[in-house]
């Protein structure tokens, strides 16, 4: 009889205790999201294409970073700044927010059906690059290069 009461009594406790820590401890939360994600890479792992497909968009990222480091310093004129963004393929807008004038762009890339689980949702993701200007369309900063997944939830 103490033997079957302590067999219901651990689980209880142990999830009266996850409970508490889940509502009162944040950390806590990223602590299980991270082992649960473990646990799921130890039953299922990344398919090799996968893998691949991420280090192909992260020195597709690099690629740009450098490129952008390299064709927009500051001092810029904006033919050269629009040259820039047609050569690497970017859809970009001249923009004025807020009395701050930029150049942005944005390229998509579509996710591959078998690395939907092992990423982000859909495994879709982007590069966007912005770069400060002043009225004229002259660079003023470095430029900021960001390579994300998107679609993540």
């Amino acid at each position: 009889m103490t033997r079957r009461r302590l067999g219901i009594a651990v689980p209880v406790a142990l999830l009266a205790v996850g409970l508490v820590c889940w509502f009162t401890v944040g950390d806590f939360r990223n602590w299980v999201y991270f082992g649960m994600r473990i646990a799921y890479f130890a039953i299922r792992p990344v398919p090799s294409s996968c893998k691949q497909r991420a280090a192909e968009f992260t020195a597709k990222v690099d690629l740009i970073k450098r490129e952008a480091k390299n064709s927009l310093r500051v001092g810029t004129k904006k033919d050269d700044v629009a040259r820039f963004f047609a050569s690497e393929n970017i859809p970009f807008t001249f923009d004025q927010i807020l009395g701050e004038h930029e150049a942005r762009g944005t390229v998509y890339f579509k996710g591959v059906a078998e690395c939907e689980n092992v990423a982000c949702s859909d495994d879709s993701a982007l590069i966007g690059v912005e770069a400060k200007l002043d009225e004229d369309g002259t660079v003023l900063s470095d430029p900021v290069v960001m390579g994300m997944y998107s679609n993540c939830l």
